[in-house]
């Protein structure tokens, strides 16, 4: 009896103890994460940290999160999480300078209501954030995207800059040709966004209050005006240049000038060049989807698509020690053409690769006016560091093409603005992306092998067309009945057997070009197949020696 009472009584005692510890000590013990992920995801970067530090006044963020959307999937709700854990680290490192309060609206609640009343984006299920600072205009994320995984702590550490520093960043415009006539869309935005300061073509200096440049048509403008371009990029003034690669001709004395400015720079631009692309447009024109623009950098954001026209092709200079980033490239079936004087375009020699279009150039630079140009003194001949972004294309800025409701050319052109114009604190903030989990080796294999079959087929497929065209022009009813239909004649005969043979022939090249990736395919199907039970029966196994040592050891004692 007295046991028994004993008994109950250390469990009473015990569980108060456990209450009293969660009530009482549990807020106190730190609050202890280990970050293993391989580019450190879950944790402040240092530059994001030190951009905390820089908040001089309290700052509010609502991010509201409508987890339970009927759109919103595994893959976005994991993003959701992500978000919220970063958008924590923040106000963890904030020592009370940033309050966040997560909302989870619900549909027609009063919080949907707010959500939607601050412009937040609802199609997908609110996920956005606001910002507010006592005194200035909200800033907002309408909708956080998990394309942009990359640069989410960019996104948000820009939201918290932009409260601190509501004014609008200074941003210089040069143009060799009239902008505001063939790019008004364009340049609304721009005046928009920025303070806008559009120089004059024949400037001699970019004044010292720019710290930011745009320029289009360089080629247009006097060598006074590029050479005082030269001269603020190496200063340390950050540029975004639009070229016109068709006006790029080597009779054209300034275009040489300019492709002469950025090989000291680090870039080489073919002259007179055009990038047409079969598979995405026509000959000149082309559309660009999200997966041919550089989604670790900030141009990137919130870009689906991209039209060009008459773009040009870039690649690093030789014995550069640039860093050399691609923002855009054409596919891997582009024609690279380079045109010179007047030669057509369907005269010029072509040579199928992927092409660069825009380019961030980042690193030690030197210029191309050793001797300066007239009636001013020699400036800087290098620099160890400078930041420009190259595009090769420049129709991209008209309003023929720039059209907000078919494409994000204006988008682009602001994303990379802004990132320009913004100060250390925040373009310290690179992209991180989550490590890839899948398996690089077979990612590695499956690509070479694509390599090996293209290269291999290519010449088939060129053949194929040609017989098919042939038998077509020699047999046109044929268009109408089976495409296997044979014909007496002996040379349609011939066509014919070429015309199904070759796509045989070319299955045959395909299969014996992945054979090895689908050998280790299978293997590791069967590998993983093949787990479970074996683990199933190793434990069996365990469990049947540990029972069998157990029943002999009282007989061992026994003897």
């Amino acid at each position: 009896m007295h046991s028994t009472l004993r008994s109950g009584a250390t469990l009473i005692v015990i569980l108060l103890l456990f209450l009293a510890f969660n009530l009482v000590w549990i807020g106190k013990i730190p609050n202890i994460r280990w970050d293993f992920s391989q580019q450190k995801i879950h944790t402040l970067s240092p530059a994001a940290r030190h951009l905390v530090t820089t908040l001089e006044d309290p700052v509010d963020l609502y991010y509201f999160n409508a987890q339970r959307h009927e759109k919103t999937n595994n893959d976005e709700k994991r993003y959701r999480l992500r978000v919220e854990d970063l958008l924590k680290e923040y106000e963890k490192a904030s020592s009370g300078r940033i309050n966040l309060h997560i909302i989870h609206p619900a549909p027609y609640s009063e919080d949907a209501y707010k959500a939607a009343l601050f412009g937040l984006d609802e199609r997908h299920g609110f996920f956005g954030l606001i910002g507010t600072r006592a005194g200035h205009a909200a800033q907002r994320i309408e909708a956080f995207n998990s394309d942009n995984e990359a640069l989410l702590e960019y996104e948000i550490g820009d939201l918290l800059h932009k409260l601190s520093n509501p004014e609008r960043r200074s941003v210089g415009l040069l143009s060799g040709s009239p902008i505001d006539r063939s790019s008004g869309r364009l340049l609304a935005q721009l005046t928009r966004h920025f303070d806008l300061k559009e120089l004059a073509p024949r400037l001699e200096r970019v004044p010292q209050t720019l710290k930011t440049l745009m320029v289009a048509h360089p080629e247009n403008l006097p060598e006074k005006a590029l050479y005082a371009i030269d001269q603020f990029v190496l200063g340390g003034g950050k540029l975004l240049m639009f070229t016109d690669p068709m006006g790029n001709t080597p009779s054209n004395a300034m275009a040489s000038r300019v492709s002469s400015m950025l090989t000291g720079w680090g870039v080489h631009m073919q002259i007179g060049g055009t990038v047409p692309d079969k598979t995405l447009a026509s000959p000149t024109h082309l559309t660009l989807s999200r997966k041919m623009t550089n989604v670790n950098d900030i141009s990137s954001e919130n870009i689906n698509t991209l039209t060009v026209s008459s773009n040009g092709a870039l690649s690093r200079a030789e014995k550069s020690r640039t860093l050399f980033t691609p923002l855009l490239h054409s596919s891997a079936y582009s024609t690279v053409v380079k045109v010179g004087g007047n030669t057509p375009i369907e005269e010029a020699p072509a040579r199928v690769q992927r092409a660069v279009i825009a380019a961030r150039i980042e690193g030690p630079a030197y210029s191309a006016f050793l001797d300066g140009v007239e009636r001013q003194p020699t400036g800087l001949q290098k620099a160890s560091q400078i930041h420009a972004v190259v595009v090769a294309d420049v129709d991209m800025l008209s309003d023929a093409l720039n059209n907000p409701s078919t494409n994000d050319n204006t988008q682009f052109v602001l994303n990379i603005l802004d990132n320009l114009a913004t100060p250390a604190a925040l373009a310290d903030i690179r992209p991180r992306r989550l490590a890839d989990h899948s398996l690089h080796v077979l990612e590695a294999m499956r690509a070479d092998a694509a390599k090996a079959y293209q290269d291999k087929a290519g010449e088939l497929e060129r053949r194929l067309e040609r017989t098919e065209r042939e038998w077509q022009l020699l047999h046109p009813q044929a268009m109408l009945l089976d495409p296997q239909s044979i014909d007496t004649g002996i040379q349609l005969q011939a066509l014919n057997k070429e015309r199904l043979r070759l796509p045989m022939e070319l299955h045959s090249l395909k299969v014996e070009a992945y054979a090895q990736v689908q050998r280790l395919v299978l293997i590791i199907k069967l590998t993983l197949i093949a787990a479970v039970p074996l683990v199933l029966c190793l434990i069996a196994w365990v469990l049947f020696l540990y029972q069998n040592r157990r029943r002999t050891l009282p007989r061992e004692a026994f003897d």
